[in-house]
């Protein structure tokens, strides 16, 4: 449980900096590219480190499922938020842990009991409840670009499943996690390409410098989300790491004024509520 809420707390200081980021017109391609080569060379570092820079077919194949999987969910997410709200996105987002509960039961026997259920309630509930206090339009929201949203977190839920599989498969960890940034930098380079080639290549520092702290901190956030996948049900780690507004919301406040509402303090504590059942459900 340790693990998962530490990928938690790295997602909330990661979500911040994407906050900062995109405060500016920036290009987003780029970003994940840079994202994902400081990921890859994090845990390419790390297999040499423990000497298994050897990578065999099941690891590549997993980590590359798993790293299409996130690096896609990701360009959905940016191209479904491009008409949706930003509480609309985000909630719809977020709520791939319910995609993961209902995939764990199917594809990996987990069972749902009673605390885990009120846990994803709450969890459910939090992420609604928090996505009131958001900014954005009230316009009504396109099919196309709600079902954008949706396959976003379904693919989210898609990749903490393959965590759970390449466990159980006995995967290299280091390289399966290596390999998933690469892909963040195939695809990260393709949208720059096809979706962003008007805006031109722009290489200036601070793209570089958000693209190495990012990349940072997503390899921190995958790390620990693998190692709580490893030890405990994907059902529960993904939800847990999905809280990450338990971090962002009281930096939010403190750092850049954003205002903290009834609604956004109900669905914290429905979100401590939601790590303490399943903290007891472990």
């Amino acid at each position: 449980m340790s693990y998962a809420f530490l990928s938690l707390c790295l997602a909330g200081v990661n979500d911040l900096a994407f906050k900062a980021y995109g405060s500016k017109a920036r290009p987003v391609g780029l970003l994940l590219a840079i994202v994902g080569a400081v990921w890859a060379l994090v845990f390419t570092a790390l297999a040499v480190f423990r000497g298994a820079a050897a990578i065999d077919l099941k690891t590549f194949l997993l980590g590359s499922l798993a790293g299409i999987f996130s690096a896609v969910s990701n360009i959905l997410l940016i191209e479904g938020m491009k008409r949706a709200s930003a509480s609309i996105g985000s909630t719809i987002y977020r709520l791939n842990l319910v995609f993961v509960a209902v995939l764990a039961v199917i594809l990996l026997g987990e069972t749902l009991g009673p605390l885990k259920l009120l846990g994803l309630f709450a969890a459910t509930a939090a992420v609604a409840l928090f996505s009131l206090g958001g900014r954005g339009s009230g316009s009504q929201l396109a099919m196309r670009f709600l079902l954008i949203l949706v396959a976003a977190s379904f693919l989210r839920a898609c990749m903490g499943i393959t965590y759970k599989f390449a466990n159980l498969a006995g995967a290299n960890d280091a390289l399966f996690l290596a390999v998933s940034g690469v892909w963040w930098t195939v695809f990260g380079l393709a949208y720059t390409g096809f979706q962003e080639r008007g805006s031109g290549v722009d290489m200036r520092s601070s793209i570089i410098g958000y693209g190495i702290l990012c990349g940072a901190l997503l390899s921190g956030v995958v790390f620990f989300l693998k190692q709580a996948v490893n030890a405990m049900d994907a059902s529960i780690a993904v939800s847990v790491s999905q809280l990450s507004f338990l971090v962002t919301a009281p930096l939010s406040a403190c750092l850049l004024g954003e205002k903290m509402t009834v609604a956004k303090g109900v669905g914290l504590a429905l979100a401590v509520i939601c790590l303490a059942l399943f903290y007891m459900e472990r």
